[in-house]
C-alpha cells in the first residue's frame, strides 16, 4: 500500500476538499492549517465516492468525539475512508473549529492522507478553514 501526502501531490483538486474558508474562523495556527487538498490525476473517485466522503466528514465533525474515527465504504467502487477529529476549540467570535485527519483508500490500494481544519457555520455546515 502506497502512502501519499496531499501536500506533495499534483493540482487536480477534488470538489469535496475545495471548500471556501469560513470567515471569522480565527485561532487556527499556520501549523494546523493545510493547503487545499488534491489528488493525482490517476486517482479514481467517482461522484458517489465524493458524496460519501463529504457526508462522512460532516458527520464526523458534527458528532464524533475527538480521537474517535468515523468510517465509510463504497461497495460499488471499493473506495473507503475515515475521518478522525483531533481537537476542538471555540474562537473569540464564538465559532467552533476542529482539526481532523482524513484517510481515503482508493480501489488501487493507494492511501491518501491529509490533515485539515474546519469551522462550523451558523447553518451547521463544517467548512475547511
Amino acid at each position: 500500500m502506497k502512502l501519499l501526502n496531499f501536500r506533495a501531490l499534483g493540482r487536480t483538486t477534488l470538489l469535496i476538499f475545495s471548500v471556501i474558508a469560513v470567515s471569522g474562523c480565527t485561532g487556527v495556527t499556520p501549523r494546523e492549517a493545510t493547503a487545499t487538498a488534491s489528488v493525482p490525476s490517476t486517482a479514481q473517485l467517482n461522484y458517489s465516492d465524493k458524496s460519501l466522503a463529504s457526508s462522512n466528514l460532516q458527520a464526523a465533525l458534527e458528532k464524533s468525539l475527538s480521537g474517535r474515527s468515523l468510517r465509510w465504504k463504497n461497495p460499488a467502487s471499493g473506495v473507503s475512508g475515515m475521518v478522525t477529529p483531533l481537537k476542538t476549540w471555540k474562537t473569540v467570535q464564538g465559532t467552533y473549529c476542529r482539526s481532523y485527519n482524513e484517510k481515503i483508500k482508493l480501489a488501487s490500494g493507494e492511501l491518501l492522507d491529509r490533515r485539515g481544519v474546519a469551522c462550523r457555520s451558523s447553518e451547521a455546515i463544517w467548512k475547511s478553514a
